[in-house]
């Protein structure tokens, strides 16, 4: 039997990534799992080299990334209040709020890899122009590259309540 226990869910707060969201809640819900939400902007290692560099006592990026963190929680917190609402009261589970720097795909393998992941919910917003046409969008990589199951999340989204 597949058993979940670590889901981590990449999030860009867009409609596509709370569906994403509320798909890992109800799921670790059901299987008292652990979910890791991951924000990944792509410059932010760049910012971190140059403060260290220019100014290693600044907090800007400090705070900046604790801002983003509070905005995971609070994405969490809606997704709970949206369930609440539709009549479904899920139990809180754990979870880890986590803002990195980096490329999207290879910070996620990295962060399946470090935490031992069991499975990865991923909204996708489709292929975008020629590029993605060509080379799939970039939840496609994941799927090609990952080590554990991902599953995709269409950016219609995953209803409440549904069984």
């Amino acid at each position: 039997m597949f058993a979940v226990k670590r889901i981590l869910v990449p999030v860009d707060y867009s409609d596509v990534s709370s569906a994403a969201l509320s798909a890992a809640i109800q799921l670790a819900d059901r299987h008292d799992a652990k979910i890791f939400v991951l924000h990944v902007q792509k410059d932010l290692d760049k910012a971190l080299q140059r403060r260290i560099v220019t100014n290693p006592n600044e907090s800007l990026l400090e705070k900046g990334i604790a801002s983003d963190e509070m905005e995971i929680m609070k994405a969490v917190e809606l997704e709970y209040q949206r369930a609440e609402t539709e009549g479904k009261f899920l139990k809180h589970v754990e979870i880890e709020a986590h803002v990195s720097g980096g490329e999207w795909t290879e910070v996620i393998l990295q962060m399946i890899a470090d935490e031992e992941i069991d499975l990865v919910i991923c909204g996708t917003h489709g292929p975008k122009g020629l590029k993605g046409l060509f080379l799939g969008t970039t939840a496609d990589q994941l799927v090609a590259k990952a080590s554990c199951s991902v599953w995709v999340v269409k950016p219609t989204g995953y209803p409440y309540l549904r069984d």
